[in-house]
């Protein structure tokens, strides 16, 4: 299973927007750099590594922690089904979990028949396994992975190119295309125009959260 399998295509997507700006925040401490030796921005710039790196295994760990509270959750909720004093309980439940979905376009009266419908069916459903060990593995490893290869495509220009401003430049618009590339097959859109769209909006929020950061502080 591929990490979109775990935690969803939007979530694997934000997971390397967090990355390249978090990257490019660090980076950008540089354009205001008074330099003391040719060496000594890299300790800048491998704590921005190090930053995505941990960030993506903090990630992982809440999505563990996520898939687990929600596999007990569904699986106490056919127990509910299975049980007829608990059939109301269950149907509360279902409509905590559905009801800020495409469902709550529905009539509420419509809502709440399907949610008794649902009780039906998943009276006779099986129960899910705990989430293994493979299964958790491949999430921390798979969330590490993805904020890893973003941080490090902003970063690389720093060690091929010698000068410092230049490499910098390069960083930041290696930083705003892969944005742009990820809002575009982000989008559950077809339409090119959509794509191109979603794009470009993508990498402008990318950089006006950087900037903020930077101008906070951060």
């Amino acid at each position: 299973m591929g990490l979109s399998d775990y935690i969803g295509r939007y979530w694997v997507g934000a997971e390397a927007i967090y990355a390249v700006i978090l990257a490019m925040t660090f980076t950008s401490v540089l354009r205001t750099y008074i330099a003391t030796s040719d060496a000594s921005y890299f300790p800048l710039i491998y704590s921005a590594l190090f930053c995505c790196i941990a960030w993506g295994i903090a990630d992982g760990s809440f999505y563990v922690w996520e898939r687990k509270y929600n596999l007990r959750m569904e699986n106490d909720i056919i127990d509910m089904c299975r049980s007829k004093r608990e059939k109301d309980a269950a149907i509360s439940l279902i409509g905590e979990q559905l009801g800020n979905t495409i469902l709550s376009n529905m009539a509420a009266d419509k809502r709440q028949k399907l949610y008794g419908d649902l009780v039906v069916h998943l009276a006779a459903a099986g129960k899910k396994e705990a989430v293994s060990a493979g299964d958790i593995l491949n999430i921390i490893l798979g969330t590490t992975l993805v904020s890893t290869v973003a941080g490090l495509t902003v970063i690389i220009p720093f060690f091929l190119i010698e000068d410092m401003y230049f490499a910098l430049t390069i960083s930041n618009w290696l930083g705003i295309s892969l944005l742009f590339v990820i809002g575009y097959y982000r989008t559950y859109e077809k339409d090119l125009f959509e794509r191109l769209r979603s794009g470009f909006i993508t990498a402008v929020i990318g950089m006006m959260i950087a900037a903020i950061t930077v101008m906070l502080g951060g």
